[in-house]
């Protein structure tokens, strides 16, 4: 009998001690998991307590509205200027001015990046004013242009192409520089001519080169066309966020500046997927 009990109390202690392992085990992992989703969330964890103390600031009042405004009450004057359409009217310009003339430094961009950094004494006799260009604010060309082409779509647009384009083409020309000279020798040993060379060698290794000049080249496009509607013109949400300043409308220049802070993160998002995409070949 005392054998029988000696067992059964031994059997009871391994359960008891088998209980007590997978309780620890569960919280451990547990515990594991909240960290991970804390660690991996954590950026937006930050927002959302930044965005609760600076509304709690505001409600209790200790936020001057004359100078800042919350978030709840920038989030209800957006909706209103959405539902008017005064936002989207000025939105939709603002990405007719940016789109046309980034399209444009993409493509001519490219194209005389490609040729001048496989051709060198033609990038040689390029560099200077792509130095010089580099070197100068492309904004303070506004004036000028405006004196050219005047006040309209097509000062904001050529703005824009003249800060994007310079980027591109550094970045591109440097790709092509850059290149391995084994993949160019292979190429021709197989009897491939110049053209054929360029195209199947030189453009997909300099593709990192160009999807970052084409990365650049937004950010400083989409500066030039907020900066150019805010002097020069009647439309577009720069022009929307400078009249807002100058009504002392503090509401409305926070919903533009957001808008503009939301509209270069989907831009620059979309080149990044695209650039997943195009060097995807380069992962595997």
């Amino acid at each position: 009998m005392n054998s029988i009990k000696m067992k059964e109390e031994i059997n009871s202690r391994s359960q008891q001690d088998g209980l007590i392992l997978k309780k620890n085990s569960t919280s451990r992992k547990n515990q594991l998991n909240t960290g991970s989703f804390l660690l991996n969330n954590l950026g937006l964890i930050t927002v959302i307590l930044v965005l609760a103390i600076w509304e709690t600031l505001y409600q209790i009042g200790i936020i001057n509205p004359i100078f800042m405004s919350g978030p709840s009450q920038i989030v209800k004057v957006g909706y209103e200027l959405t539902v008017s359409g005064d936002l989207i009217d000025n939105l939709l310009f603002t990405l007719g001015n940016f789109s046309l003339g980034f399209g444009m430094a993409a493509v001519i961009g490219i194209l005389v990046g490609l040729v001048t950094g496989w051709y060198r004494p033609l990038g040689k006799a390029f560099d200077p004013f792509l130095t010089a260009m580099l070197g100068t604010p492309r904004i303070v060309l506004l004036p000028l242009i405006t004196l050219w082409v005047g006040v309209g779509f097509s000062s904001k647009v050529v703005i824009v192409f003249i800060a994007g384009v310079f980027p591109i083409i550094l970045n591109t020309m440097t790709g092509v520089k850059n290149l391995d000279p084994n993949l160019t020798r292979v190429s021709s040993s197989f009897g491939a001519s110049a053209i054929q060379t360029f195209i199947t060698v030189a453009l997909p290794g300099s593709l990192p080169q160009i999807v970052s000049g084409l990365r650049v080249g937004i950010g400083q496009s989409l500066v030039a066309v907020i900066a150019a509607e805010m002097f020069v013109s009647t439309g577009g949400i720069g022009y929307f966020v400078a009249q807002s300043s100058a009504n002392f409308n503090i509401d409305r220049v926070f919903v533009g500046i957001i808008v503009i802070v939301i509209l270069g993160i989907l831009i620059t998002s979309s080149v990044k997927w695209i650039e997943s995409r195009l060097l995807k070949h380069r992962v595997e």
